[in-house]
């Protein structure tokens, strides 16, 4: 079977998922094709805010990760390569990318992400998709898998033919559901707020005052059924930066 073939039905599931209600990568029919695909333990969407010290985790199957583990993970984060290297690296920023392709299996024991965050969850390999998201925020869909399963070079390739069609999911169906949950002026006080502006910047721009514009915000939060403005971005322009 040829790898069209091979990756047909998660890219079927994505293009059925993206005009329904349920967010994508929650979708049984994706999650399934996936891990049809590129099975792993552990399955999960982060948006990290680099800047801000932190992450909102979508698990998507097998979220059986021990509580507390990933405690020192900020701590870690910025010398492990296998996690940072979407903000460490530009000509990396949208490669999908494994846990070999940095390290040895001995480089990467000796890791203060590995002893103390991944090996105590029962983690020993990550594979990592770089997916669209708005400024500030490093999207990545993450494969985890045990010890004594390596991602293949044919698993890597395939997840690299699947990240356009995931990416393009998340895009229509965040504007898709944008348009359907938010208002005109919910839309536009969004798009500013993703562009870096802040409350009294949006004000001044849309003639009107800090307070209003913090009560569309809640409001907007609300209909997402998300918690800051980051969350909000993610969810409703999941393309506003990309390259």
């Amino acid at each position: 079977m040829d790898t069209a073939a091979l990756l047909f039905p998660v890219v079927s599931a994505l293009r059925a998922a993206r005009d329904g209600r349920e967010y994508v990568l929650q979708d049984a029919a994706v999650v399934d094709a996936l891990a049809g695909i590129l099975p792993a333990d552990l399955l999960s969407l982060n948006d990290l805010d680099v800047a801000g010290q932190q992450d909102t985790t979508l698990c998507l199957f097998n979220c059986g990760v021990p509580g507390g583990s990933f405690a020192a993970f900020w701590d870690h984060f910025p010398k492990s390569l296998t996690c940072c290297y979407t903000e460490r690296q530009a000509k990396l920023r949208t490669e999908v990318m494994r846990t070999s392709d940095f390290y040895s299996d001995r480089q990467w024991h000796s890791t203060g992400m590995y002893s103390e965050c991944l090996h105590p969850a029962g983690v020993e390999q990550e594979m990592i998709m770089p997916l669209p998201a708005p400024p500030g925020v490093a999207r990545r869909l993450v494969f985890f898998r045990p010890p004594g399963s390596r991602f293949s070079d044919a698993e890597r390739d395939a997840a690299v033919l699947l990240q356009p069609h995931i990416a393009e999911a998340l895009r229509a169906h965040g504007r898709r559901e944008a348009a359907r949950l938010l208002t005109e002026r919910q839309l536009q006080l969004l798009r500013l707020s993703a562009g870096g502006y802040d409350n009294n910047a949006i004000a001044r721009q849309l003639r009107i005052s800090p307070s209003t514009v913090r009560k569309h915000l809640e409001n907007v939060y609300a209909r997402l059924n998300v918690t800051s403005r980051t969350a909000a971005a993610a969810r409703a322009f999941p393309d506003i930066t990309w390259s």
